[in-house]
């Protein structure tokens, strides 16, 4: 193929690269052992979760070990804010950044936060040398498609869950979201995206899926992640600590005529597009860890018509109502910000926030959402692959 051709041009150039498990299948090998024979390479830049997903959320990469010879193991995922951007050196040091990491379709996900850091510091050294590496994005399929939701992150809200402008559900490969912030902006790097197809498929059947993180088990769980991300904001389980984290929810304080009055309320919303198992569960980690949670397990009936975002807002609406003394959005340090609770960088709006407190309503929210998501479609066009 063309493309491949143009690759092994770059044959025996110092290359480093930001890839995890995910890449994994071309040739029946992880990509970054095909890559090591293609180029000399230098670097592996680790992202949260370590290169095969061994770490939880949140769980800083510092102690990973691996045995890769000479070659440099960079974590990008430490104790520290200041682990999240290279360093300069190890970009310095290369011809190419391969960029060989699958997204799942939302900006919380923080894979393509650290490939954009790395971007705005190869566009940094560039405006202070004159040269940088050419930046190559092996692009992969978005798991969940093109469809989009929510609306833009606000400035204020910006963290490593979240670059600004983007929607929660942006409908862009990698490849698409990279270079969307390269041209909006205006980093000037030397992007180069290899087509889907090249090194991973066009589609990728469930017997065929990498888990790209932990609680990432399957690609139903993309579908509804773009919404249930948020419950990491609440103290409401999300379901880690189950074998259908983010499919699979609730709390031991679910229980009652309160919890009657929810299931009535939540099974008519969106009605025809999901089903809401009510069942208990187990956490074996994490929130709840040893105690029985009432819950449910969500189950999409019409992924082309669910709104995962619209689900989600409108079931913390009612769990603030509902249960006001035993529902609450969480505290304390969040990604590395402890300026504002985790529930604001994740909704990353302001109107949003206005809605989850009561002082917009359904309708209002709707319309608001609907808005976004038509002028984000039209934006982002030039940057569909």
């Amino acid at each position: 193929m063309k493309f491949l051709k143009n690759i092994n041009k770059l044959s025996g150039c110092k290359a480093a690269i930001l890839t995890n498990q995910s890449a994994f299948g071309h040739l029946g090998k992880y990509h970054f052992q095909t890559y090591s024979e293609i180029f000399d390479l230098k670097t592996i830049f680790l992202p949260e979760h370590g290169l095969f997903a061994e770490l939880q959320d949140q769980v800083s990469g510092d102690e990973l070990k691996y045995l890769f010879g000479d070659m440099q193991i960079v974590n990008l995922y430490g104790k520290e804010e200041s682990s999240l951007v290279p360093p300069k050196e190890s970009l310095t040091n290369v011809d190419v950044i391969i960029i060989d990491i699958k997204d799942v379709g939302s900006r919380y996900y923080t894979f393509l936060t650290t490939a954009y850091y790395i971007l705005c510091e190869v566009s940094r050294i560039k405006r202070e040398t004159g040269k940088a590496p050419l930046f190559l994005v092996i692009d992969s399929p978005n798991p969940i498609g093109t469809r989009v939701e929510g609306t833009p992150l606000q400035k204020e809200f910006e963290s490593f869950v979240g670059v600004t402008s983007v929607l929660h559900r942006h409908g862009l490969t990698p490849g698409g979201l990279l270079t969307y912030y390269n041209e909006t902006f205006q980093l000037k790097v030397d992007v180069i995206v290899v087509p889907v197809g090249v090194f991973h498929p066009k589609s990728v059947s469930s017997f065929e899926w990498v888990p790209p993180s932990p609680n990432i088990p399957t690609q139903s769980t993309c579908l509804v992640y773009p919404g249930m991300c948020l419950l990491e904001g609440t103290n409401v389980s999300e379901g880690r600590g189950t074998t259908k984290p983010f499919e699979t929810f609730g709390a031991p304080y679910l229980v009652g005529k309160a919890k009657e009055e929810l299931d009535k309320r939540m099974f008519s919303h969106q009605p025809g597009k999901f089903i809401l198992r009510n069942l208990r569960f187990l956490p074996t980690f994490h929130k709840y860890v040893g105690s029985i949670c009432e819950g449910y397990q969500l189950m999409v009936l019409k992924p082309k018509q669910f709104h995962s975002l619209y689900f989600v807002l409108y079931f913390l609406k009612q769990l603030l109502e509902l249960f006001p003394k035993e529902f609450e959005y969480l505290k304390g340090v969040y990604e590395f910000r402890s300026d504002r609770p985790a529930i604001e960088l994740l909704c990353g709006d302001s109107t949003l926030l206005d809605y989850l407190y009561g002082k917009r309503t359904d309708s209002e929210l709707e319309m608001y959402l609907k808005e976004s998501e038509s002028r984000w479609t039209k934006l982002i066009k030039p940057f569909r692959y």
